[in-house]
């Protein structure tokens, strides 16, 4: 997938998760956003899925709702929705925080074979070292067409904002809405001066059913680190 493919993915998705929490009646909380649970189209739209693990609010008024017990999948769950049982919008934009740094990294967001063991940490601590040239898919650098480093970047650290530890402290997934629009206008601007001829995007899709959710192979290939 190109970087601007994984822009209109990730753009779709945030559009479902802001309708989720402000145009149902009473909101409602996914609880278990991540790459799997976001279907795409021949056409690579994208499509927030699976349901099972959501939470409704009881009325507009209120701002979080109270479990018994924390679900969701590991490594994207809030980890202040796993220690106070209390789950907020807020909770989606973490897991979406983390869905973002795999489109980034092309990495899965349990890394059982480097010893920062996630994701998050791992990023924190590469771009701590260095910049986002080196935590980015290996796989965008490769592609002909060059994506644009400064969309990049302000992606991942819009991720790094999802995932703040505070809850406060994150974006409303209108907000995420609006930055990767922005983002992906970026990119955008930056194929039409590298590719003065135009064309299509080239899109490799051996997927034979109507839709499929997003795959780790398909970000970064067999070769993903």
């Amino acid at each position: 997938l190109s970087w601007r493919e994984r822009l209109r993915i990730a753009v779709d998705a945030a559009q479902g998760l802001e309708y989720l929490h402000k145009g149902c009646k009473p909101p409602i909380i996914h609880r278990d956003v991540k790459t799997s649970n976001i279907l795409l189209s021949h056409s690579f739209e994208a499509k927030i899925a699976d349901f099972g693990l959501s939470k409704a609010f009881l009325t507009d008024a209120h701002t979080h709702v109270s479990t018994q017990a924390v679900a969701g999948t590991p490594g994207y769950v809030d980890p202040e929705y796993h220690s106070t049982y209390r789950l907020t919008e807020k909770s989606d934009v973490y897991s979406f925080g983390i869905v973002l740094l795999e489109l980034v990294t092309g990495l899965p967001a349990v890394l059982k074979l480097l010893e920062t063991g996630h994701i998050l940490q791992w990023v924190r601590q590469g771009l701590a070292q260095g910049t986002v040239a080196d935590v980015v898919d290996p796989r965008l650098k490769q592609q002909q067409q060059q994506c644009d480093m400064s969309s990049v970047k302000r992606v991942a650290d819009l991720a790094l904002n999802c995932t703040a530890l505070n809850s406060n402290e994150r974006p409303t997934m209108t907000q995420v809405v609006m930055q990767l629009k922005e983002s992906l206008q970026l990119e955008i601007v930056n194929e039409s001066s590298t590719r003065p001829y135009g064309g299509g995007l080239d899109i490799n899709h051996s997927g034979t059913t109507a839709t499929t959710s997003i795959s780790l192979t398909e970000l970064s290939g067999p070769s993903s680190r």
